[in-house]
């Protein structure tokens, strides 16, 4: 059998039956496919809009989130079918050691100004949407703003990164780069961006949408999607999946913990990475002396 082709088993509560990759990133879900619950839509109109199923997460689980490393929650969510979720060319910007970022998306979307539609945008300053969404954020939220990658402005300076902060946000994400980035490392909120330039938005962008869904660096984001970033970079969680990739992720961590002391002991990667058969018995009884 194909590597790709690999069965993955699903694992939420009702998911028993066994899929391919293929099978289950082309096309809408089908729950006769046992998806459960998967990528919803709604009718609006006359256009389908897409959005996330209805999933709670607790704080508690959102926090034990935390305890799981950038590279074990992409390979993990790669092996449940999902390829394409860790943002490329959004890097850690604002993101001190050992900080990291946990939150639901409220997104924001900009697109390049048109001359007859600047004094209309930018005539009144409550009426422009991303400081709307700036004011729209709850605790927990995380702002995910795409630009369409422009490099050419600062979407976010350290002023809106501190309202973001005090209304209870958890972070900021932006397909495109920020302004005053000494200031805003100064804030301490996590900013994932490409990087920085001294020029603000005004007649270069305007924002149009806020909760819809979004891309930032070629991944899809949705709103209530669950971002999870540190200095290792930044994914993108579907909420259906935080609660297996917390309780999976962390033993796999665990294990390469386990890995990395033996390593240092001086044993060899054939017998250390991955772990032998008598070094497998070694991390069990070890995991029970962590507790």
């Amino acid at each position: 059998m194909e590597p790709q082709e690999r069965l993955l088993e699903e694992h939420s509560a009702g998911r028993n039956q066994r899929i391919s990759p293929r099978d289950r990133c082309v096309g809408w879900p089908k729950r006769d496919q046992g998806l459960g619950t998967s990528v919803q839509g709604w009718s609006q109109g006359e256009e389908e809009v897409i959005r996330n199923p209805d999933v709670e997460l607790s704080e508690d689980l959102l926090e034990e989130l935390k305890n799981v490393s950038i590279p074990t929650a992409t390979a993990s969510l790669m092996g449940s079918g999902f390829q394409n979720t860790y943002p490329i060319g959004v890097d850690p910007a604002a993101v001190k050691p050992g900080q990291v970022m946990v939150g639901r998306a409220r997104t924001l979307r900009f697109v390049p100004m048109r001359e007859d539609l600047v004094k209309a945008h930018y005539d009144t300053v409550e009426g422009r949407p991303h400081r709307q969404a700036i004011e729209s954020i709850e605790p927990g939220d995380i702002l995910v703003i795409d630009t369409g990658g422009c490099m050419g402005a600062g979407f976010v300076g350290d002023m809106f990164t501190r309202r973001v902060q005090a209304r209870g946000g958890t972070g900021i994400v932006i397909d495109g780069v920020v302004r005053d980035l000494v200031a805003i490392q100064e804030v301490g909120l996590p900013v994932f961006c490409r990087g920085a330039h001294g020029a603000g938005i005004n007649r270069m962008l305007m924002s149009v949408g806020i909760n819809e869904p979004v891309q930032v660096g070629g991944v899809p984001v949705l709103p209530g999607d669950v971002l999870l970033g540190d200095q290792d970079g930044l994914v993108v969680v579907p909420p259906q999946e935080v609660e297996y990739l917390v309780e999976h992720g962390f033993e796999h961590d665990l294990q390469e913990t386990f890995t990395r002391t033996k390593l240092g002991e001086g044993y060899p990667l054939h017998r250390a990475y991955p772990p032998d058969e008598e070094l497998k018995k070694e991390y069990e009884a070890w995991k029970k002396e962590q507790g």
